[in-house]
């Protein structure tokens, strides 16, 4: 038997009591409460410990069932709202995962996730009841699902900290197959129109960058001088742009492949020498692309700059991050090695790029039997 004591305990003072009256202070105002073991075998001692009961045999028969229940794993009930354990989660979260992966887990969590939950026990939560929420939350299966990772992951610690003895969130959302938003990309011709079109903005080369390697973002915005190497037509990708605890910041990439070498045309290399050249405040750490005090560009104001490009050029409407698209289906309909796309593009393995861009591949497999009859029938 694991070892435990009731005690009676003054409620005016706090003091333990031997009889029916406080020796510290004279009250007899009294309860009766426990104290009893439930680390497992050869872990650091750890108690439990409760009082207000009105008698011994309540706190005695309630430390039994403690016992009980630290002999079957089970956790101790506990009040704690989820509301109260995302604040200790995320405040422990901070400075383990990235600023950015810290920003979305916290807006996940604060916009949609405690907005249902946020008032009820961690004990009391359920598939059910986390399933009901995510059908109220009225969101997109994938911002749902993004939610759902992060409420699993909340919950799937509360279960090592003991604070319940299962994870209510297992299976509680799965991704549709079907559910990725459709794909926005430029022809050829269009993509050939917006640069024309673009020639006439000051950040004509990071358009053109943009369409020709398909980098992210925060890759092209996060670029320095000592990135580029224009004599030999390649630009290093070291770092990305990305939203921090106090705005914008550096980080590296977030996997071995992101971090790669892209080799530029020689148009490209030339326009990214004429803009280089043509700066007369140098960025602050270097950046390549500025404003006029020097400071890196705002990630969400170039992509405002960008939608009003496309807006005034009459194109069809598509997302910067589409241009990364673009960039990469204009490559693979062109006959290049899906292995160097996926290199160009820093995917972690080239079955992501041919699962991402498999609408290109219907017209690749008719080329390639094509090309292969040529060889055989002459």
């Amino acid at each position: 038997m694991r070892k435990g004591r009731v005690y009676k305990r003054c409620r005016v003072c706090g003091r333990d009591v031997d009889g029916r009256r406080c020796q510290q202070c004279g009250a007899d105002r009294l309860t009766w409460g426990f104290r009893v073991d439930v680390q497992p075998k050869s872990e650091p001692r750890r108690q439990v410990h409760r009082s207000g009961f009105a008698t011994q045999g309540d706190a005695r028969a309630a430390m039994v069932l403690a016992q009980q229940r630290a002999d079957a794993d089970e956790p101790e009930p506990t009040s704690m709202t989820l509301r109260s354990w995302s604040v200790q989660w995320l405040e422990a979260k901070k400075g383990v995962v990235r600023p950015s992966s810290w920003i979305s887990m916290e807006g996940a969590m604060r916009l949609h996730l405690l907005e249902e939950l946020g008032d009820v026990q961690v004990r009391h939560l359920t598939r059910a009841l986390i399933v009901g929420a995510y059908g109220r939350m009225g969101l997109s299966p994938k911002t749902t699902h993004n939610a759902h990772l992060v409420l699993h992951r909340c919950l799937a610690e509360a279960v090592e900290e003991r604070l319940i003895a299962h994870n209510p969130a297992d299976r509680a959302h799965t991704l549709p197959r079907d559910s990725r938003p459709e794909m926005r990309t430029w022809t050829r011709e269009e993509a050939r129109r917006f640069l024309a079109y673009a020639a006439g903005d000051p950040l004509r080369a990071m358009w053109r960058l943009f369409v020709m390697t398909g980098m992210r973002r925060g890759e092209v915005l996060g670029l320095r001088r000592e990135d580029l190497d224009l004599d030999n037509g390649f630009v290093m990708v070291r770092r990305s742009l990305v939203r921090g605890l106090d705005g914008w910041t550096t980080n590296p990439p977030k996997t071995v492949r992101g971090r790669r070498r892209i080799d530029l045309d020689p148009a490209t290399a030339s326009e990214l020498r004429a803009h280089v050249a043509s700066r007369a405040v140098v960025g602050i750490d270097g950046h390549v692309f500025a404003d006029a005090a020097g400071r890196a560009l705002d990630p969400d104001g170039v992509s405002g700059r960008f939608e009003r490009l496309v807006r005034e050029s009459g194109l069809p409407r598509i997302r910067l991050h589409d241009l990364r698209h673009t960039a990469a289906s204009l490559m693979l309909a062109a006959g290049v090695n899906p292995k160097v796309v996926s290199e160009r593009l820093g995917h972690a393995s080239v079955v992501i790029t041919l699962d991402t861009y498999s609408h290109v591949l219907p017209t690749l497999q008719a080329d390639a039997a094509a090309a292969l009859a040529r060889a055989i029938d002459g």
